[in-house]
C-alpha cells in the first residue's frame, strides 16, 4: 500500500510540546485517579499547591521537570533504577 497520498502536516515546536504539556498533565491526572488521590493530596505530597496542579493536569501550564518528577514519584514511579 502506497503512503505517498501522505503528508505529515507542518507542526512547529511549541505545537509539539503543547501536546507534550496536555499528554503530561493527562497521564498525571490517570495515575492521580487510578489511586483514588485528591489533587490537593497529590500536591502536598509532591510538595505543591492544588493549584498549580490542576493547571498542569488540564493542560495549561507545563511544570518545570523537577516539578514533574515529583510528581510522578508522589505517585510512586521513579522510573528506571
Amino acid at each position: 500500500m502506497s503512503t505517498t497520498w501522505f503528508r505529515a502536516v507542518d507542526v512547529t515546536e511549541a505545537q509539539r510540546a503543547r501536546w507534550d504539556a496536555e499528554d503530561s498533565g493527562r497521564l498525571v491526572q490517570l495515575m492521580r485517579e487510578e489511586r483514588g488521590w485528591t489533587r490537593t493530596r497529590l500536591a502536598k505530597l509532591a510538595g505543591t499547591s492544588h493549584a498549580e496542579l490542576a493547571s498542569f493536569e488540564m493542560g495549561r501550564t507545563v511544570p518545570a521537570q523537577p516539578l514533574l518528577v515529583r510528581y510522578l514519584n508522589a505517585l510512586g514511579y521513579h522510573g528506571r533504577q
